[in-house]
């Protein structure tokens, strides 16, 4: 009998679906795409889509994995060109180079191509973004791929002048704004802050992949064409408007929707969040702190472009291929050099959050535009010397080492923002510092083309070191700002006892009162070496301690961690202990767990029974509905760690400890307590998209 209740408590409690349900036909999942579930148990009950997308992870996999699969290729057809473009615009260099460029000299055109398309995603970001908050997600999503499915054909199509190209390639930037319209879903469909932070790092993060394959694309289809690329992209977003025209599903924010509820209803809110390290918010947004940062990123924008795209091209290009017989650096090297290059932007996000928690967000903006003025400083040294394999080594080796330090100002404008604005307001700070940040990455570029075909490159490259120190500048005020200044270090709780305070913290714990894990631990450790029985901890009422319960809950994140270290502490000596001495260690905790009064303990039993229905009813469960229900629900949040309390033995010792280790641990993980109280990589690559961008051209 126990091994077939063994064998139950270890089978998954929901079924599959591979029982012999027939697989939903592929109208019944076109028509789910309609607002109606693909499900036929859903349909049989008329269970709305966002209801499945909410309740079942499985449906919010499949959603959330069409999503991320729509960001990675949009992300592929928007840089598929990307290492094109000098060629493209230098008549002869190619049998597809453009005949001529309208007027404007190869810097101006290298830059014309890709600002173009900024302009046109700068626009769509703002419109699309706030229409998606108004018809949804799903429509905003679809008509951004199958835009770009059309924009990939009509650019290859018109690939054979020069002006209709770039035409066509603003039209296609006015579809291009699936990020922004991902980013919102990331919110709906994510309930706790640590959630939606970790969805929006995996999008940006295969976003940031996905414009590293579209120059890749571009490289390997040489031979094929410069224009080629454009079909593959368009077939492939077209792949991916299909799946998610198919398994997509239109979010609600459910969590949202139970604020409001709370709110009509005149009762506290009580939606919790699980970061205990949340930042406190403004009330309102300080205008003149919002200008200063969009200045600060608009600086910084303009300043980066001397070293991303100007140090590279046309400053190396013209030095290391154009101008040197015989070329030192190839077309393919370039190609290779600028896409690879995009993919530096991913360890700047990771040291950024170790910067800004050492400097504040303000200070590593300042120390990100210093570094870039002083790298570019370098690099323009380097390309201006007479052209060698070992200058252009130099030159490339510099380039790779520095440029994840240089992106770390542009990656703190986002956080910056978050930190300073309102809840209600954070959509349009975001959504104008995006436009802002596509503005200067579109505009920028051209213009300092423009300069250098009139005065030359190393003119324009100067001029931007320049913005890069006023950039610095003007980010100087920030650093008094409160969520831009250096972040306070965490408060600590209430720590173990000292000497001659455990009277009073056993005192508390025999009123049921809370105390720390490593406390409590220390009074059973103490009872342990004197060889006396544990401390039997009463349990106070649901009713003394429901008005305390989200302090509980903070309060879980230390005792978990301690747990886990203390298990990890307990193994540790059961792995150094002689086998000859284990016997008489596993004795010891046998008579330490032993009681002296049974009844009392039976009383503390009850009690957290007691505790746990009053819990449970006034969390809106039906323990009298259902109990079955709830005692499933209770098998699977706590696993046997000893089957029957069976006393503790050389044979079973180490797989009890190991039971009780995987269960805290696996808590810590679920709950995000093993992410220390730090800025998150997550909320950094919020922001991570615009730099992207400016490695686009």
């Amino acid at each position: 009998m126990d091994d077939e209740i063994d064998g139950a408590l270890s089978e998954p409690l929901i079924a599959s679906g591979s029982s012999g349900t027939p697989r939903p036909s592929l109208m019944a999942r076109v028509l789910a795409t309609c607002g109606c579930s693909s499900s036929n148990e859903a349909s049989k009950y008329d269970l709305a889509p966002y209801q499945e997308l909410y309740i079942s992870p499985k449906v919010y996999k499949r959603s959330v994995n069409a999503l991320r699969f729509a960001v990675f290729v949009d992300a592929i057809a928007g840089t598929i060109e990307q290492p094109n473009y000098p060629i493209m615009v230098l008549p002869g260099a190619h049998a597809d180079s453009f005949p001529d460029t309208g007027g404007l000299g190869f810097s101006g055109a290298t830059y014309m191509v890709p600002m173009s398309a900024l302009l046109g995603v700068a626009i769509a970001s703002m419109i699309i973004g706030r229409a998606s908050d108004k018809v949804g997600r799903k429509p905003c999503i679809l008509f951004c791929l199958y835009g770009t499915v059309i924009g990939c054909i009509l650019k290859f199509l018109f690939r054979f002048a020069f002006w209709p190209y770039c035409a066509f390639n603003f039209l296609n930037g006015l579809v291009s704004a699936s990020v922004p319209v991902a980013l919102a879903y990331a919110g709906d469909v994510n309930e706790t802050k640590r959630e939606k932070d970790g969805e929006i790092g995996v999008l940006v993060g295969v976003s940031m992949l996905g414009s590293a394959g579209g120059g890749i694309i571009a490289i390997l289809m040489e031979t094929q064409g410069l224009f080629v690329p454009l079909l593959v992209g368009s077939a492939i977003v077209f792949v991916a408007a299909v799946l998610n025209t198919l398994y997509l599903i239109e979010p609600k924010d459910v969590m949202a929707s139970r604020q409001r509820e709370r709110e009509e209803l005149g009762m506290d809110n009580e939606i919790e969040d699980d970061d205990d390290d949340q930042a406190q918010t403004v009330d309102k947004l300080d205008y003149k702190v919002f200008s200063l940062i969009l200045l600060g990123a608009l600086g910084d924008n303009v300043g980066s472009s001397g070293l991303m795209p100007l140090c590279l091209s046309p400053l190396a290009f013209q030095t290391f291929y154009t101008n040197a017989n015989p070329p030192i650096m190839s077309q393919v090297a370039y190609k290779w050099i600028s896409v690879l290059v995009a993919l530096m932007v991913v360890p700047g996000t990771i040291v950024s959050p170790y910067i800004y928690n050492k400097l504040g967000l303000a200070g590593g903006c300042i120390m990100g535009n210093v570094i870039t003025g002083i790298v570019t400083i370098f690099l323009l040294y380097i390309a201006l010397a007479p052209a060698s394999t070992a200058t252009f080594g130099i030159f490339v080796a510099l380039l790779y080492a520095c440029f994840p330090f240089t992106v770390i100002s542009q990656l703190s404008t986002g956080p910056m923002l978050e930190a300073t604005s309102p809840p209600d307001k954070r959509g349009l700070a975001q959504g104008v510092n995006i436009t802002v940040m596509n503005l200067g990455a579109a505009v920028s570029p051209f213009v300092l083309g423009a300069i250098s075909d009139m005065a030359g490159t190393p003119t324009a490259i100067w001029i931007c070191i320049a913005i890069s120190f006023i950039a610095a500048l003007i980010n100087i005020p920030l650093i008094w700002v409160k969520g831009c200044n250096i972040p306070a270090k965490p408060r600590t709780g209430e720590k173990k006892p000292l000497k001659g305070e455990d009277k009073e913290m056993v005192e508390k714990a025999l009123r049921g009162e809370w105390i720390p894990a490593e406390a409590l631990e220390e009074i059973q450790e103490e009872r342990y070496n004197n060889k006396q029985p544990y401390l039997v901890v009463p349990v106070r009422s649901y009713e003394e301690e429901k008005d305390e319960l989200k302090v509980l809950r903070k309060r879980a994140k230390e005792d978990f961690i301690y747990y886990q270290r203390k298990y990890n502490e307990y193994l540790h000596r059961y792995n150094t202990l002689p086998a000859s001495e284990r016997r008489a260690f596993c004795d010891q905790i046998n008579r330490s767990s032993e009681v002296s009064n049974q009844d009392e303990v039976d009383a503390v039993n009850a009690d957290v029974g007691k505790w746990f229905a009053d819990y449970l009813i006034d969390s809106g469960y039906h323990p009298h509905t259902d109990s079955t229900a709830i005692k499933q629900l209770i098998m699977t949040s706590f696993p046997v760690v000893n089957k029957g309390g069976a006393p503790f033995h050389p044979l079973n010792i180490e797989r009890i400890l190991l039971e009780y280790q995987k269960g805290y641990t696996r808590l810590i993980e679920m709950e995000g307590y093993d992410e220390g109280n730090e800025m998150r990589i997550g909320r950094v690559l919020q922001s991570a998209r615009s730099v992207i961008y400016m490695q686009s051209i």
